[in-house]
């Protein structure tokens, strides 16, 4: 199904007689009818597995959309219908839910919202020229290889600009440029531990201890004396709660309180209630996401607002450059800002990623993580 200008011109009918011209010209009608009764948009989602309920939020979330843009009239008066996908949060069952949509020839495909899917997929709408809008996924090779295609974009922050904001955070808090970065030797703490640093090198802070812990130790106390001995005046933390706890736990005992930034996989209720205890100042990097631990009724209301967004703001571009065409709306994404209801202005740079800050610091508050203004 190619992608078409809102404007469809009649077919030219040849014909001997009357009523073969009139038999012809119903065909001609019923099969433009039915080339335009529909704009498709593929969900890409885990419907099954543990992550199920991600994807089914999302799934609300889009057929109410859908359901109310076709009860406005649609997109130039075709009606929009949804077509759905389980990718199993895998890179493998990612993959052959983009197939299966490809199959469908979708206008757009929102979702994919684990990264190891998103990636593999990613790939593969770029190759059949199929329109993505991530949702949730944060690793950086979903947009990385897209900057001239115009294909993908990502509703949400990548994980290796959290060295960036958490630089920002250190440095606000070590007026004498003294700060201790620790690690768990992880891909994802190494990475964010070596944006950060890189991040506070280009600021020009050069005393900065770089620590590396193992994993699932009892107890950091060599850890904690390095950091003291370097007279740290701020702390980052890449890793997770149990290691986070026990750091933080030491500090407190140990001296001094010192200002103390945890990555977002510190995020949890547990580690909040942890935080609120500690006598070390604990803050975590969240992403600029809205609500995306909100509890209550609506289950993860971040990954439906910002699955309705992605439609919405197609919608927008599809109506800006006055066709469907995968290239031609990723292009209207990235060109101007858009304007959604559900979310607001949204800005794509040129790789296809959200423009502004992708992660920005929370404070415990009960099981939950607040954002600071």
């Amino acid at each position: 199904m190619r992608r078409r200008r809102f404007a469809l011109r009649p077919r030219m009918l040849r014909c001997r007689s009357a009523i073969q011209c009139a038999t012809a010209a119903l065909a001609v009608l019923v099969s433009a009818q039915e080339v335009a009764a529909e704009i498709r948009v593929g969900l890409a989602a885990p419907l099954s597995g543990p992550m199920a309920s991600v994807g089914l939020a999302m799934q609300r979330a889009l057929e109410a959309a859908v359901a109310d843009i076709n009860a406005a009239g649609g997109l130039a008066r075709e009606r929009l219908a949804l077509v759905v996908a389980d990718d199993g949060c895998s890179a493998a069952a990612g993959e052959r839910a983009a197939v299966t949509l490809i199959e469908k020839r979708p206008a757009l495909v929102v979702g994919h919202p684990c990264s190891s899917a998103a990636t593999r997929a990613a790939a593969v709408y770029r190759q059949a020229g199929i329109l993505l809008i991530a949702v949730g996924a944060r690793h950086p090779d979903v947009t990385k290889a897209d900057a001239g295609s115009a294909l993908v974009l990502r509703l949400g922050g990548r994980d290796d600009r959290q060295g960036d904001a958490a630089a920002r955070w250190l440095i606000a808090r070590a007026p004498a440029g003294r700060i201790a970065i620790v690690h768990d030797r992880t891909a994802y703490a190494r990475a964010i531990a070596a944006g950060a640093k890189a991040a506070l090198a280009a600021a020009g802070v050069g005393a900065v201890a770089d620590l590396a812990i193992v994993a699932g130790n009892r107890e950091y106390r060599e850890t904690i004396a390095e950091i003291r001995a370097a007279r740290a005046e701020a702390v980052l933390f890449a890793g997770f709660p149990d290691e986070a706890a026990i750091v933080a736990a030491g500090l407190a005992e140990s001296g001094p309180p010192i200002p103390f930034l945890g990555t977002d996989s510190l995020a949890t209720p547990g580690f909040a209630e942890i935080a609120q205890r500690s006598a070390t100042p604990i803050r975590v990097l969240l992403p600029s996401d809205p609500h995306p631990f909100a509890h209550g009724e609506d289950t993860h209301p971040a990954s439906a607002a910002h699955a309705r967004a992605a439609l919405e703001a197609w919608l927008a571009a599809a109506r800006r450059a006055g066709t469907t065409d995968a290239t031609a709306t990723g292009r209207a994404l990235r060109e101007r800002p858009i304007e959604t209801p559900t979310l607001g202005v949204l800005r794509f740079d040129e790789n296809g990623d959200l423009e502004g800050e992708a992660f920005v610091p929370a404070s415990a508050a009960g099981p939950a993580w607040i954002r600071e203004k």
